[in-house]
């Protein structure tokens, strides 16, 4: 081969690795866009989903208590969210989200049956102690807020009976 044909070759697979070069970028932009969009939404839609009335679309029971409680100025996520730091809470957004919307539209569950998980328990502590600081920096904090508290922003939802007598 003589050095004419060798550099027509290497022109040509440097073309051809350029013009690939350029739709993997063009493909993966488009990709992190769709990304951005489908973890955020459309315009608005974030701002949506932390409205209480989006979170009543599948949890109502829940809904008409709280509108009935001392917490009804507060936002669900303000309570059931992680409030530490932006990208804590997004995860857990989507995480709790998720599985709401999951167990809301494939018919395992209503929205009104949920229980906190242990997770869920830690989040609703450290909101309460976040908003609270005063009244709890005077008080035993080894206990739950809600082992007290427990029926102050769901009424129906939670145990009215000592939890002594539910235990039979």
């Amino acid at each position: 081969m003589e050095l004419k044909e060798l550099r027509a070759k290497a022109e040509n697979f440097a073309a051809l690795h350029k013009a690939l070069l350029i739709k993997a970028v063009v493909a993966g932009g488009a990709l992190g866009l769709l990304s951005l969009f489908l973890l955020f939404g459309p315009p608005k839609m974030i701002e949506l989903t932390e409205t209480p009335q989006f979170c009543a679309l599948c949890h109502a029971n829940q809904n008409g208590d709280w509108l009935h409680s001392a917490h009804r100025g507060e936002k669900c996520i303000d309570c059931h969210l992680p409030n530490d730091n932006f990208a804590d809470h997004y995860l857990w957004k989507s995480i709790d989200g998720g599985k709401d919307v999951f167990f809301h539209f494939s018919g395992l569950g209503d929205g009104n049956d949920t229980q906190l998980t242990a997770h869920g328990k830690k989040v609703l502590q450290a909101n309460c102690i976040r908003c609270h600081t005063d009244m709890v920096s005077h008080i035993n904090q080894k206990r739950s807020c809600i082992d007290c508290h427990r029926t102050l922003s769901h009424r129906r939802t939670a145990l009215t009976l000592p939890r002594e007598e539910n235990k039979k």
